[in-house]
């Protein structure tokens, strides 16, 4: 996700911004409490002053740390950056020669392989030089380092700052092209069709055949401070209910951007593209008498959604293209199937290379890729029956079986209080699809699946007389069911007509593709299967009230399986309490890991790997 960061790099002194061309560019990291500056000369492509710019340097990995941090060098041309912003600048002037009219106008697809979007490249957005200059770099700062993307902060001798963002080459090119396609059509359907606040595209690029020789966009920059800075989830409750109102301040506005977002009915379930860039399809996104050139102007193409690209290198482009849709609206449950049914072919091709002694992923037992195949396979089976889209049984059935956008980062680390207005801006889009809003799950930032307390003294049985150990335990669980019926009541404000997609057996339902969803590591599969399992005892119940049109719950477990399966699960939580660094594979932040290596808790063997002390 796009994340300003908290710890950015102060603002640029004014003799910085008046360096001219044959002047050292400044190239600022702010990964530490400590930015190094770097100068560099724009005439110079291969200064190695520029190596540690572009190095990954957020966090180090316990195993395989060099293998983990190149795949994260985002090495890019500063060079191409200014051609590109000197096209754009370009695009503006003639831009302004031309008579205005109220159209919008289409994507330019440009010669140099970016596309720009000629209704933000305007002067007004891109700033005017001092006369007799071109528009050139003068200062670049490493802003943020995230999972998928590393965030440069830009600034120009045209009195304007951009954010460029380039993804991670984990993944291969027709997986990135697609995810930028999207994301940019995304943001600009929630700018122009929604009016949400939303950083304005200028430009973008698909791979590395364009100047910059990144896949890249290039995006307004919005000053302001996260509103994570507000979000105190463990606050204590207040006698006169202020603590409901400081929570709210966070949660209503992120909301509103749901609600906003869910708006749209769309023709389709999939992922939004632009027309051009998704010519398979002559259908319209959504439906409209009113909006002329702006109805035309997008198209659903196949899901982007982080679970279906998500470390599926195992399998060719081609081969999982089918399981990426779009869907036909009439089978909102086919976008389950498909992912059940990718994750088992994945996990086939993974289990392939490794019993071929080919697989770059040595530690990967090939008992828990035959589980995953069980337990993905068992969701493909689980999907047409899943939920009954005829029942009477769940109020406004039909709305939340709808196309309804769904935004993966709806998360105060996502949203920007502007400086100047106050005005939310939600800055990320990376993943977003357009599936059933009854298959949309709460936020991960409110998210909480475990037992519900809604008043301590009510509902935990003699609650004064335990120690204070105890009492914390089930106040955290408390505040998270606290935080999370807030967010719940918001929706209902919003958005009443789609409130029933969060009652408790309606999630119930959708709970192991929840998980599989979610799923970010190999043995989480076993939280699938632990839904599985979880719903099949209550499935009667839900066959007898037309909740799901099947009396019979479509796989069977043997107690054979079902006590391996305790057993499995059982010590995959035993080894997240063992190994504090199982959950995030291996990695941490680098202030974290240069301060136990500095202490000895982490130590490096003769492979360069580090583990802890024992």
């Amino acid at each position: 996700m796009l994340r300003h960061s908290l710890r950015s790099a102060s603002k640029l002194q004014s003799k910085n911004v008046r360096l001219l061309r044959a002047a050292p560019l400044l190239l600022k990291r702010s990964l530490s409490n400590d930015p190094k500056e770097v100068f560099t000369k724009l005439t110079d492509e291969n200064d190695p002053q520029r190596d540690a710019f572009f190095k990954y340097g957020w966090g180090s990995w316990l195993k395989n740390d060099k293998q983990e941090k190149e795949k994260r060098v985002t090495r890019f041309s500063i060079e191409g950056l200014n051609k590109v912003l000197s096209d754009l600048h370009e695009q503006s002037a003639q831009a302004d020669k031309t008579a205005k009219t109220d159209a919008v106008p289409p994507p330019s697809y440009n010669p140099n392989l970016t596309v720009s979007l000629p209704h933000n490249v305007t002067s007004k957005h891109l700033g005017t030089p001092k006369r007799g200059e071109s528009v050139r770099v003068v200062s670049m700062a490493s802003f943020h380092e995230g999972k998928h993307h590393r965030i440069y902060k830009i600034d120009t001798n045209a009195g304007k700052s951009f954010v460029l963002r380039i993804p991670y080459g984990i993944d291969e090119e027709n997986t990135l092209a697609y995810r930028v396609k999207s994301e940019v059509a995304t943001m600009d359907f929630a700018d122009l069709k929604l009016g949400m606040n939303v950083p304005k595209v200028f430009c973008f690029g698909v791979n590395a055949l364009n100047p910059i020789r990144q896949p890249f966009i290039l995006e307004e920059y919005v000053p302001g401070r996260l509103l994570m800075k507000d979000w105190m989830p463990l606050a204590s409750d207040s006698a006169d209910g202020s603590h409901k109102e400081k929570l709210n301040s966070v949660i209503q506005p992120i909301s509103e951007f749901q609600a906003k977002l869910a708006e749209t009915e769309f023709t389709a379930f999939g992922s939004l593209y632009f027309a051009k860039d998704y010519r398979e399809s002559n259908e319209p996104a959504y439906k409209s008498d009113t909006d002329g050139d702006l109805a035309d102007r997008w198209r659903i193409g196949p899901s982007v959604e982080r679970c279906f690209w998500r470390k599926k290198s195992a399998l060719p482009f081609e081969q999982r293209k089918q399981y990426l849709g779009p869907w036909t609206i009439s089978q909102p449950l086919d976008i389950v199937k498909s992912l059940g049914s990718l994750e088992a072919e994945n996990a086939r091709a993974r289990l392939a290379i490794k019993q071929a002694d080919a697989s770059p992923e040595a530690e990967i037992d090939e008992q828990v890729l035959r589980d995953q195949i069980t337990a993905f396979e068992n969701l493909a089976k689980l999907a047409p029956v899943m939920y009954n889209l005829k029942t009477k049984s769940i109020p406004n059935m039909d709305a939340i079986v709808k196309p309804r956008l769904c935004h993966p980062d709806l998360d105060p680390m996502n949203v920007i209080l502007h400086e100047e207005n106050g005005k939310p801006y939600l800055l990320d889009f990376e993943g977003t699809t357009v599936k059933p809003f009854i298959l949309h799950n709460n936020p991960q930032f409110v998210a909480y699946d475990g037992p519900k307390i809604y008043d301590l003294e009510r509902d935990v049985e003699n609650y004064s007389k335990l120690n204070a150990q105890e009492k914390d335990q089930y106040e955290f669980m408390y505040k998270r069911t606290r935080n999370q019926y807030l967010w719940e009541s918001q929706l209902n404000q919003n958005a009443k007509h789609l409130i029933s997609s969060i009652a408790p057996l309606v999630k119930l339902l959708r709970s192991p593709y929840v998980y599989a969803v979610q799923r970010k590591y190999d043995q989480e599969y076993l939280l699938i299967d632990e839904a599985l399992v979880q719903l099949k005892e209550v499935w009667e119940l839900f066959a007898k009230n037309e909740l799901t049109n099947s009396e019979q719950f479509p796989v069977e477990f043997t107690e054979e399986w079902l006590r391996q399966h305790a057993e499995k699960l059982n010590a995959y939580h035993e080894k997240l309490i063992a190994e504090p660094f199982s959950a995030t594979q291996g990695w941490m932040p680098q202030d974290l890991f240069d301060n136990l290596v500095k202490s000895g808790v982490l130590v490096k063997d003769a492979n360069g790997d580090h583990s802890l002390k024992q």
